[in-house]
């Protein structure tokens, strides 16, 4: 049983229960300032009625009331707090708080008189005719009370039109052959209900195809879908025809001439083709007004344009992308003139690039929030140098600095930390190595990243650490969702600075520990890999995830073991200056789900997963690659570091400092949060974690910590809980109380913890309040 929760947990349980009650009472109130004869408007809803089953019924109701005008007062429960702020300002406040409260936060009334039923009617059946309902019944009814009023409007669905066949463009000229090829890979299939959204897709397809043939002024809407509904059964015959008036040019096919680049635009000016102080690169290729500030390889690398080719949607694409990619252009504008004195149509490319400047200085004041419940001030100050070499290579200087004090633990243990940073990076637009590597994935712009930083720790409660990280690698995308990071050389290094009374013991005792903890360097390669879905775009289910792979020490332990270079250090381990290295391989995996239900409700879930294995010069993982759980941002019903590994049971003396020994080389991490909309400012959150960590072998300070496949399940901690997030787009704030329904070293009978809320001692031992920034996944 945890008993780490402070006395001002329970205060903050009463506060929100006020703050319901405060709900309550706001709902009423906000009716007092409506005149005599106005009614607060309350929203609508849309009820489908069909004989048979409507498929995707919810997407349908949930788009169909996204079209109603107005929408009523944002509301948290039964209260609408940005109406109440409104109306408590006053009437007509000139300065201060309240006029702040009354344009800032508040919303005016939305009123029954604003809304008109029959023009939401008409919108709601024009977009069951877009969607292949052409003989939809739509029926608004009004419903009203004293000082409330709100709408029904009831649907009677029949069966959509679906699609029958699909007749190709009758047209003679040049410009049919290429829209009919097109055609023959259409997405719309017989027997698909008629939806206006699918023929735009349709016609933007199209256009597609025809821009990456060269048709360079040709767009989808020179296309048009004739509908025919008369062969009846339901059914919609469906004709490509080409509006009226579709000028000449859209019927050419084009090739590039030259290619301008205007290095150094204003968007003050507005120049075309090649005045004085231009430099032919050759191929068609000419740079306009460098005055040396990149060099000319930098950017003819990054414009994928070619004399003599035909246009191509690809080749804008990648020209934009690379230019943007860059991190040193403000705006890149991509402009094509049509040239005229040749019977081949060609049209000439200028390219404008607005530079950014040079170098900037900046500071960052931040909130910071850990996992670990730590919490406070932070600063960054920074000098960046965004075209260090000419070659666009982005060169930074990071000053980092932070105090957290550690919240929501028992009053009895208190702690502070102080972190103290300096980071320089040099990162190349390209990939850099002593072998050619090319273009991987061409639509992305790789880096080769160089990083060097010094940083201090210091916990009050615990010990401080001095380390100093150095890396060369490579960050390269494969798509808008895949991207790779591949580190081939990771230099890190650890010293153990002041240590806290209670440590002091700890230390000397052990002292093989302690060196493997903290005073080895680690000399290894990293990799990992990142998908996520969510990146190309809101779709109803998305996907993330992460692989990491970190090895250290194998080259230097076969450079001394193997070839007999080193002799080992007081440790028993290979080292140079008396300072071993780890060795030691460490991978694990973060998968997460999410399923978006419609109406402000989602599920998220999350799998984490991950061993490392020290071996060869080590006996222990690094302090820094261990695994840790519990806390905000993992299992919500335990403190930080409070669970684990096993079913290791921290002594008394323990409870209250920093345990060391709550750490371990494997770790299994379940959560699901079932996520709603209260307003939109105000989430909503149900959630369920669970998990644990583990050694790969018993050692003496952590008892029963060992994994065993036929203990472990026994093992899993379990907790759930409810939260509120605070959504105010550039900041959430995340609010949550859990309570552990199963404990690993709880060696009551049964799996399940009892749950006795109405027990005072209950819910000082179990009820955990977590506060974070951001999202826990």
């Amino acid at each position: 049983m945890q008993n780490t929760t402070s006395s001002y947990h329970l205060k903050l349980v009463r506060a929100l229960s006020l703050l319901a009650l405060v709900a309550l009472l706001g709902s009423c109130s906000n009716m007092r300032y409506l005149e005599d004869g106005q009614q607060l408007y309350t929203g609508s809803k849309v009820i489908l009625e069909s004989d048979e089953k409507i498929d995707n019924k919810n997407e349908i109701i949930s788009e169909l009331e996204g079209v109603i005008r107005p929408q009523p007062n944002e509301r948290f429960l039964i209260w609408r707090p940005r109406l109440w702020f409104y109306n408590i300002a006053g009437e007509s406040p000139q300065r201060g708080l309240r006029k702040w409260m009354k344009n800032r936060i508040g919303r005016p009334p939305v009123l029954w008189e604003q809304f008109d039923g029959q023009r939401s009617q008409r919108l709601i059946e024009n977009r069951l005719f877009n969607r292949g309902f052409f003989d939809a019944q739509v029926e608004f009814i009004p419903i009203e009370k004293e000082k409330r009023a709100k709408a029904e409007f009831r649907v009677l669905l029949p069966q959509p039109y679906t699609i029958d066949e699909i007749f190709p463009l009758d047209a003679e000229g040049e410009i049919a052959t290429p829209i009919n090829a097109s055609l023959e890979n259409t997405r719309l299939r017989q027997g698909q209900s008629y939806q206006l959204s699918r023929l735009r897709s349709e016609r933007q397809r199209i256009s597609r195809d025809l821009r990456d043939e060269g048709y360079f002024f040709f767009n989808p809407d020179f296309l048009v879908f004739r509908a025919d509904t008369t062969i009846g059964d339901r059914r919609v015959n469906l004709a490509l025809a080409l509006s009226p008036g579709i000028p000449a040019n859209a019927k050419k096919q084009f090739t590039i001439r030259n290619i301008y680049i205007h290095a150094e635009h204003s968007l003050d000016s507005d120049r075309s083709g090649a005045p004085a102080d231009t430099l032919y690169l050759g191929e068609g290729y000419y740079i306009i007004s460098n005055n040396g500030l990149f060099k000319t390889s930098t950017l003819q690398r990054a414009v994928f344009f070619e004399k003599g080719k035909i246009y191509n949607t690809q080749d804008h694409d990648l020209t934009i992308n690379h230019l943007m990619g860059l991190n040193v252009f403000k705006f890149v504008n991509v402009r094509f003139t049509e040239v005229s004195d040749n019977d081949t149509p060609q049209m000439d490319v200028n390219v404008f690039l607005t530079p950014m400047e040079k170098k900037s200085l900046g500071v960052e004041v931040r909130g910071v929030s850990k996992s670990n419940d730590f919490a406070g001030p932070g600063l960054t100050a920074s000098f960046t140098n965004r075209n260090f070499l000419r070659g666009a290579e982005q060169f930074s200087l990071n000053l980092d600095g932070a105090y957290e004090m550690l919240l929501g633990r028992s009053e009895t243990r208190r702690a502070s930390s102080t972190e103290l940073g300096i980071t320089s990076e040099l990162t190349i637009p390209r990939f850099v190595a002593p072998f050619g590597i090319g273009e991987i994935y061409p639509f992305f712009v790789p880096r080769t990243r160089i990083v060097l930083g010094l940083n201090y720790l210091n916990r009050t409660d615990a010990f401080s650490v001095y380390s100093i990280r150095s890396q060369f690698g490579y960050q390269w995308n494969q798509s808008v969702a895949l991207q790779h990071r591949f580190n081939p050389f990771v230099f890190n290094i650890f010293t153990l600075g002041t240590i806290a009374p209670e440590y002091e013991d700890f230390f000397t005792q052990e002292v093989l520990l302690r060196r493997g903890l903290f005073e080895q360097f680690l000399l290894g390669s990293e990799y990992s890999f990142y998908y996520n879905s969510q990146l190309k775009g809101r779709r109803k289910h998305a996907w993330y995830f992460n692989y990491n792979i970190d090895l250290s020490g194998n080259t230097l332990y076969l450079l001394f073991d193997g070839l007999g270079l080193g002799e080992k250090q007081d440790d028993g381990g290979y080292g140079i200056l008396n300072q071993s290295f780890s060795q030691y391989t460490k991978t694990d995996f973060d998968l997460r789900y999410y399923l978006d239900m419609g109406h402000g409700q989602r599920i998220a879930s999350r799998l984490i997963a991950g061993v490392g294995i020290p071996y060869g010069n080590s006996t222990t993982l690094p302090y820094v690659k261990l695994f840790t759980i519990g806390g905000s941002n993992s299992i919500r019903a335990f403190q930080p570091r409070s669970l684990g590994p096993g079913a290791y049971n921290p002594p008394d003396t323990m409870m209250t400092t920093f345990n060391i020994y709550q750490s371990g080389e494997i770790k299994l991490e379940l959560n699901v949060e079932y996520r709603f909309d209260l307003s939109n400012i105000v989430k909503g959150a149900l959630f369920a974690d669970a998990g644990n960590i583990w050694n790969l072998e018993e050692r003496e300070g952590a008892p029963g910590g060992q994994f065993k496949s036929s203990e472990f399940l026994n093992q899993i901690a379990l907790g759930t809980g409810a939260g509120l997030r605070f959504d105010f787009t550039f900041l959430i704030l995340r609010l949550d109380l859990a309570f552990p329904l199963a404990v690993p070293f709880d060696d009551s009978p049964g799996y399940f913890q009892p749950i006795r809320p109405l027990e005072r001692s209950w819910r000082r031992d179990n009820l955990v309040l977590s506060f974070a920034i951001g999202y826990p996944f």
